[in-house]
């Protein structure tokens, strides 16, 4: 009897052990120091101490998330090496999912301003941008990441693979929010949604921001919710220190930031701290750097862990555990779309661009595409979307909260140079979204060289091919000067100017993945306003003028992945254009006697191809390259000067768009340049650009000024540029340097602040 007594209590004893040696991980939030904590979990899982809980605020609630859904140290090492994870918080959509079918072309805007009239025909008050990164990226994400894991646990965060707690902060009511149910990716976006850095989202009609506002280290949410016996945690951040006057983020800390308590008791577990001194809040490239003062740490405290925790788990059955809990997560499949923020009419254009059929089940790549395709233009700001998952079908639902843009736009930019190609650049434009997208912009620039008014009205219909419609009516000039150096005093007249006017309908389709088919048809008028002669006085002579009437269509196929409207270094640029012209050129002699003639042209046929590429070679070092192939039947001109200004031009660069430069013309010519670019950081690069031009029939003069071709490849040209490039918010500044082989001894040094584009023209 007394054995059994003593059986009884031994195996009472050995319950109690066991029931008291259940170990809470409390990670705080820091930021990419954050990253820290995995190295924590490594040690301690090399050394089978077991997690039974895990809590956290911001970035330790996103690395306790991924541990209580079953990643492995490695796992979550993979995921935030992988190039997929910088994209999420900087705001980049994948080359392979950027719809160039609805892109419109870049603008030289710096400043967009939106606004609705509601029925007081009142405009809406300004909205200055609510956060640093943009949520595009993010909001899709955390669908991708979460919502199995939601569905497999059904929004109890006690049943995944570790039970887990996050802290948000409800800044309203001023307190923090304990997120124990729910979407699991609402709540850990909610918990890392620091103020102006990431947009915050909105929970049960209450909108959460990052949980260290009020909570960064919640051992008190440990302890009431799960009870541990011992505690052990993570502090990578400290409270806020004495604001900066020159660090806008140290005062944002200061006004937002409450103090937390970072300390354990002794009684109730062990506490690390670590103190950095340059990491900041997006460093996601020390990843190995972070981890390892982490692992160090703790393999260095290993034996006081140890000492507390005599429990111990094995790490075969861990691992074994975390494969059967991924392994049985319900795969996505969708079906059902459900729409808030949109009318009926919006709600069928949106559900088109994931399925056809709305009993049709869809994948998560038709979601991410559909995803994308809908950002692409500007009809819709913002897509939250979320995962249902309903285990009678084992299908999930697709739940989007659309926020439509404002219908009316104000766009404002251009450039400022020391050279005469300032520009002020004004549109105006409504959007409107139904069963269709339309669209109507009016826009111009003014300056020196350049003057342009452009009409487009637009008009995108959800087919199952789906079609764009363009109707695009332009007036420009371009004006030429022979002195346009740096601190040039010389402020003369322009020596030739072209005027170009037309109207031209244009309709696109989607071709391959992310290009556009192109097919186009218009009327221009196109007049040249030129000297013959080299020695002009502008005060007696007069410019000839060339006048063309044209009819042309063209069918274009056009892709790019650039990663800004100016100086890129990533992605592509390809277009391949077929034209064909027909119509008359009136000629109009300047100081001759001769009266205007008429010319019957013949049609033309113009084909041309371009492509420039960039390609990471190193963190610092991009390398771009382009080439360039015209071939046109176009006749020659009444004379050498109208031939020359009429032929195809090659400008690689901002520079060589301003110039009239006749070594860089022909009807027919190939071309091609390398850009070796060193980038310093997001801000900032240095770009050299090289490029040789070779005609393949050279236009050549002969004594009656008139144009004959020269012998075959018979010329070479190059052109050299060294430029350094500033990326800001509202445009770019680039100082540069350049040369050209012809003229001889042609160097231009200036600099730039803004955006240098242009709108369409006649003739592409």
């Amino acid at each position: 009897m007394k054995r059994y007594l003593l059986l009884l209590v031994l195996a009472l004893c050995c319950f109690h052990i066991a029931q008291a040696q259940k170990v809470g991980l409390v990670l705080s939030g820091g930021g990419a120091k954050g990253m820290t904590h995995i190295g924590i979990i490594r040690a301690l899982e090399e050394n089978n101490i077991p997690i039974d809980y895990i809590a956290g605020t911001s970035m330790g609630a996103i690395v306790g998330s991924l541990y209580a859904m079953g990643y492995s140290p490695d796992d979550m090492e993979a995921l935030l090496r992988s190039p997929d994870f910088k994209r999420w918080y900087s705001g980049q959509v994948e080359p392979q999912y950027e719809y160039y079918f609805k892109k419109g072309r870049p603008t030289p805007e710096f400043l967009n301003i939106r606004f609705a009239f509601r029925d007081s025909l009142r405009a809406k008050s300004l909205r200055l941008p609510t956060s640093m990164v943009n949520p595009i990226q993010m909001n899709l994400v955390f669908v991708e990441l979460f919502a199995r894991s939601t569905a497999a646990c059904h929004g109890n965060f006690d049943d995944l693979f570790v039970p887990f707690r996050c802290i948000a902060s409800d800044v309203y009511n001023k307190k923090p929010l304990v997120m124990r149910n729910g979407d699991l990716g609402d709540a850990v976006r909610a918990s890392m949604s620091f103020p102006f850095v990431f947009k915050p989202i909105e929970i049960d009609s209450i909108l959460a921001y990052d949980g260290g506002i009020y909570n960064n280290f919640p051992t008190d949410v440990m302890r009431e919710d799960f009870h541990p016996d011992v505690i052990i945690g993570s502090v990578v951040a400290a409270n806020p220190s004495k604001p900066n006057e020159n660090d806008l983020m140290s005062q944002i800390e200061n006004m937002v930031m409450q103090k937390t308590d970072y300390s354990i008791p002794d009684s109730l577990g062990i506490v690390m701290t670590f103190k950095y001194d340059d990491v900041s809040l997006l460093d996601f490239d020390r990843l190995d750097e972070l981890h390892d003062i982490g692992y160090n740490r703790t393999m260095s405290i290993m034996d006081s862990i140890k000492s507390r925790i005599h429990r111990r788990v094995n790490a075969d059955n861990v691992r074994l555990r975390r494969m059967v809990y991924r392994s049985n997560l319900p795969q996505f499949r969708f079906r059902d779309i459900y729409i808030e923020g949109a009318n009926a009419q919006q709600q069928a254009y949106i559900k088109k661009e994931f399925h056809d059929d709305p009993h049709e089940v869809f994948t998560y790549e038709d979601l991410k595409r559909g995803y994308f395709r809908l950002l692409a233009d500007n009809m819709i700001s913002e897509i939250i979307p979320h995962a249902v998952y309903d285990p009678q079908t084992d299908l999930y639902s697709l739940r989007l909260k659309v926020k439509m843009e404002d219908n009316f736009s104000v766009r404002i930019g251009g450039s400022v140079s020391t050279t005469s190609s300032n520009q002020i650049y004004l549109g105006v434009g409504y959007q409107n979204l139904n069963y269709y997208s339309k669209e109507v912009t009016i826009d111009g620039q003014i300056g020196k060289i350049y003057n342009n008014a452009q009409f487009m009205a637009r008009f995108d219909l959800p087919t199952r091919v789906p079609t764009s419609y363009r109707l695009i009516g332009s007036i420009s000039t371009f004006d030429y000067y022979k002195k346009d150096k740096l601190f040039s005093r010389h402020d003369i007249p322009s020596f030739n100017s072209k005027d170009e006017r037309f109207l031209k309908l244009m309709v696109s389709l989607p071709f391959l993945a992310n290009k556009r088919a192109e097919f186009s048809f218009g009327i221009g008028k196109l007049e040249d306003n030129y000297f013959q002669s080299n020695v002009i006085d502008f005060e007696k002579d007069r410019s000839d003028q060339s006048m063309y009437r044209l009819l042309g269509g063209a069918i274009g196929f056009y892709g790019s992945t650039l990663n800004a409207r100016q100086y890129a270094t990533k992605g592509y640029y390809e277009k391949l254009i077929a034209q064909i012209f027909t119509g008359k050129e009136k000629f109009i002699p300047g100081n001759s006697p001769e009266t205007a003639t008429w010319k019957e042209r013949q049609s033309w046929l113009q084909i041309s191809y371009m492509k420039e590429a960039y390609h990471t070679m190193s963190p610092k070092f991009t390398l771009g390259w382009m080439a360039e192939a015209v071939c046109s039947s176009k006749n020659f001109s009444e004379n050498y000067t109208a031939t020359m200004m009429q032929a195809c031009d090659f400008s690689p660069t901002p520079h060589s768009e301003l110039m009239y430069n006749e070594a860089f013309r022909a009807n027919q010519y190939i071309a091609a340049g390398i850009k070796p670019i060193y980038v310093l950081n997001d801000m900032f690069q240095v770009r050299t650009e090289f490029y040789g031009f070779v005609p393949i029939f050279p236009i050549k003069k002969n004594s009656f000024n008139k144009a004959y071709y020269g012998k075959v490849f018979s010329r070479f040209e190059y052109l050299g540029e060294l430029s350094v490039v500033c990326h800001l918010p509202f445009g770019a500044i680039s100082a540069y340097v350049n040369h050209y082989s012809s003229p001889r001894k042609e160097w231009n040094v200036g600099i730039t602040l803004g955006w240098q584009l242009f709108n369409y023209r006649f003739i592409e």
